[in-house]
């Protein structure tokens, strides 16, 4: 026997193998199975179905080849004849093991330890802003996060669960929609991040009102999952109708295209911000300082916020600022926020991109089959924005007391910190128009 077993050559197969199970008790029904599928295999014409049929043949075939050979080890007692049957158990090993794989929606073996790594640094960034839900006021911001990483977490636990079993639909649908819609929860955060911004800073620098950053820009991503989800559903019904999912999955490509569209816009305008902030108000700065000319070096220092920059934003910049935030801007953490939401929004925006190119290869394309570009370009990018946003929650930034909420910034009372003074305003207004009536009235009796 170990003759016989020296001189076979495995290197093109397995280390080793393993089986679910044999239901030897279950050779009747595979019988019934095969024969099902034999007469079925012969008048069918859909590929789909040709394949699904094929793999039922294949199945049964094995397992009966298998369970033969177990009965001939029970009894055999020629070394050769146990060397033939333990063999013949090998390859049909192997062929089910095949089959498996076939069945496996990921088309590829999932990494444990990385995904793993990222179901616990998810887990942890949802349980940060768990807390920040609790410890904060930054309603908005925190809701939007708490729900992102909570999808990020849900998405990897899907590929955790699939583990057990690589065929299961609902394990890859939770993952697969989970991942797909998270980014657009934590850019959310930042839409609104950024018309906090423009109000500490000034609405003179915004291209657009500052809540219309997060109204436009939630509503165009609403607009792509809307998309994707279409997309989405007319493939899996192609898929369970044995027919090409290759429609589905392009209108799946253009919603996340849309995506990247909006990002692309929001990143301009985020940009031209920072260029109006730094820059707007050189010409009326007469300073011989270097870092008084518009130009990529400067805004790049001044994003980085190094100690001349930092210095020049606080002596030179600072009085041409909203003056009613002032407190704010003296904070330590707030000169180097534009940079932060920068690092996020770019990371997520890279994720986007490589979201379009890995659909656009297809289901079985090279990005999809390979984890390292989902663990690097999409799951690395989202957890880097939620890192970033540990020491930069607004809570560390803007201050304990959020006064920079949805209400304050619609009614624009950044422009007012009280009722009492926007009556006081009012008195004013109406004072000084009254006097100048007087002062015209006096004019023409004198006249």
């Amino acid at each position: 026997m170990s003759a016989v077993i020296s001189s076979w050559t495995t290197s093109a197969y397995p280390t080793e193998t393993y089986l679910k199970t044999v239901a030897t008790d279950h050779l009747s029904e595979l019988t019934v199975s095969y024969t099902s599928a034999i007469e079925r295999i012969a008048t069918e014409s859909a590929i789909g179905r040709l394949i699904s049929l094929s793999r039922v043949i294949r199945g049964v075939q094995a397992t009966q080849t298998i369970v033969s050979a177990q009965n001939v080890l029970a009894t055999a007692t020629a070394d050769s004849v146990k060397a033939q049957a333990t063999e013949a158990i090998f390859h049909a090993s192997v062929n089910l093991d095949d089959l498996n794989f076939e069945e496996n929606l990921y088309d590829t073996f999932l990494n444990r330890p990385a995904n793993i790594i990222y179901l616990s640094l998810f887990a942890l960034l949802f349980l940060y802003y768990t807390f920040m839900n609790i410890k904060s006021r930054y309603i908005w911001f925190n809701v939007t996060f708490w729900c992102g990483y909570a999808l990020e977490f849900s998405g990897f636990l899907g590929r955790i669960l699939s583990f057990t079993d690589w065929t299961n639909i609902n394990f890859f649908l939770l993952q697969f929609v989970s991942l797909t819609i998270a980014p657009a929860f934590i850019m959310a955060g930042v839409y609104f991040t950024f018309a906090q911004l423009v109000v500490v800073y000034g609405r003179h620098y915004s291209v657009l009102k500052p809540m219309w950053y997060t109204y436009l820009f939630i509503t165009f991503d609403v607009v792509s999952l809307v998309i994707q989800a279409i997309g989405g559903g007319m493939a899996s019904q192609a898929q369970a109708q044995q027919k090409s999912g290759k429609a589905g999955t392009n209108v799946m490509i253009a919603g996340i295209a849309f995506q990247v569209l909006s990002m692309t816009v929001f990143l301009s305008l985020w940009f031209e911000f920072l260029n109006r902030v730094f820059f707007h108000d050189v010409n009326r700065i007469d300073s011989s300082n270097s870092l008084n000319k518009r130009s990529f070096g400067n805004f790049f220092k001044f994003l980085f916020n190094g100690k001349n920059a930092d210095s020049y934003k606080r002596n030179t910049l600072e009085p041409h600022y909203n003056p009613k935030f002032n407190s704010i801007r003296a904070r330590k953490l707030l000169n180097f926020y534009p940079l932060a939401i920068t690092a996020a929004s770019i990371a997520i925006y890279i994720r986007c991109v490589y979201r379009v190119v890995e659909l656009a290869q297809g289901w079985s394309g090279y990005l999809i089959t390979h984890e390292v570009f989902l663990m690097t370009l999409d799951a690395l990018m989202i957890s880097i924005a939620g890192l970033i946003f540990v020491p930069f929650h607004p809570y560390f930034v803007f201050g304990p007391k959020n006064i920079l909420n949805v209400s304050t910034i619609r009614n624009r009372l950044d422009h007012h910190h009280s009722e009492e003074e926007k009556i006081n305003d009012r008195v004013e207004v109406e004072t000084q128009s009254h006097h100048d009536s007087d002062t015209q009235l006096e004019s023409q009796t004198e006249k």
